[in-house]
């Protein structure tokens, strides 16, 4: 469902050499959100104008801040691969459908054509595949990202979130987050924003629509979200938004990953997810060597970002009590955890 606004899931690989590596797939200023006029057909913004265009990009990272390079670039859209036998033009190449381009050398994707439609307002999917080289070690990537597709209605808000960047290290120390809302299919010009860290409001933040967070923010990752209210007087908001941010080089890393069988919930098959401490020096599992750990975890809308569960056990388990909602539709979930220690022995 609704990855853009929730740039939180970010695929970890653990490597043989005791590294982990990062993939995330950064949007720079451009959200991948298009709203559709279902009576006239009318697409906000258009995307076959060269400045309304959004470019995805790659970026690696890893926790011993080694060099990674990446290779056989390719890109799925709504599970079809996409194949790029068009002309190149700005370094761009263009696919078959017309609709995307590719970088060839950093595995960038730009949209070039509109994917909303009158017949077309449900979100897509766009999935990223490649082979990174770590020390003379290759392995196989993928990480996938949806595409925010409205049907645009006279009261229809919605909010977004835009980064810099969604990694943050040595070289790279701070991130900016700009929040924008917009009516059916034009942005609105005055609103007020609450920011929070988690669940924990951002008080420092608040009011403004631009900010920065530095590294000293981020304890391993954190999940920024937006409120959206059209006034500061406004007692609820229009919408919610949300992403993720994590420092690859922090001391203590908590990587969560589900412990279950069942992969992906469905009826009957519950996930569970469970997390480990990783040492970021040198990417060694150090979960059993914590003192007193407490831990705390969320299950979050991945739509509304709204809390649905709360744990204190070492795992949570997602069922479709989390996903599945009264009017049939289906919902991804966000899961947030964060542990305190006293120690490590």
């Amino acid at each position: 469902m609704s990855n853009y606004s929730a740039q939180g899931s970010i695929a970890i690989k653990r490597l043989r050499n005791g590294d982990t590596i990062y993939l995330t797939l950064e949007l720079g200023d451009k959200p991948l959100f298009q709203a559709v006029d279902t009576q006239t057909g009318a697409v906000s913004p258009d995307w076959t104008v060269a400045a309304n265009q959004p470019v995805i990009t790659p970026n690696v990272g890893t926790t011993r801040n080694n060099t990674v390079s990446l290779a056989s670039h390719a890109w799925k859209y709504n599970g079809t691969q996409l194949n790029f036998n068009g002309a190149t033009s700005g370094g761009y190449t263009a696919d078959s459908t017309g609709k995307f381009a590719i970088n060839t050398t950093t595995g960038a994707l730009k949209i070039i054509g509109n994917l909303a439609s009158s017949s077309n307002t449900a979100n897509d999917t766009l999935e990223y595949s490649c082979v990174a080289t770590v020390g003379g070690i290759a392995y196989n990537l993928e990480k996938s990202i949806d595409v925010q597709i409205q049907s645009a209605g006279a009261s229809s808000y919605f909010g977004f979130i835009t980064a810099s960047t969604t990694q943050l290290n040595s070289t790279v120390t701070s991130a900016t987050l700009k929040a924008e809302l917009w009516l059916a299919t034009a942005g609105v010009n005055s609103f007020y924003v609450k920011w929070y860290k988690g669940n924990t409001e951002w008080q420092a933040k608040a009011g403004q629509s631009q900010i920065t967070v530095q590294r000293s923010d981020i304890d391993g990752s954190a999940l920024i979200i937006a409120e959206f209210y059209l006034s500061s007087s406004d007692t609820n908001y229009v919408y919610r938004a949300a992403i993720s941010l994590i420092d690859t080089l922090d001391e203590i890393i908590i990587v969560p990953y589900i412990s279950s069988a069942n992969k992906e919930v469905d009826t009957g098959k519950p996930v569970t997810v469970a997390a480990r401490i990783v040492k970021a020096s040198d990417g060694s599992d150090i979960t059993s060597s914590i003192v007193n750990p407490s831990y705390s975890w969320q299950i979050m809308d991945g739509d509304t970002w709204q809390q649905l569960a709360t744990a204190t056990a070492t795992t949570i388990t997602v069922t479709t009590a989390h996903t599945d909602k009264q009017d049939g539709s289906l919902h991804d979930v966000e899961v947030l955890v964060t542990v305190n220690f006293d120690s490590l022995t």
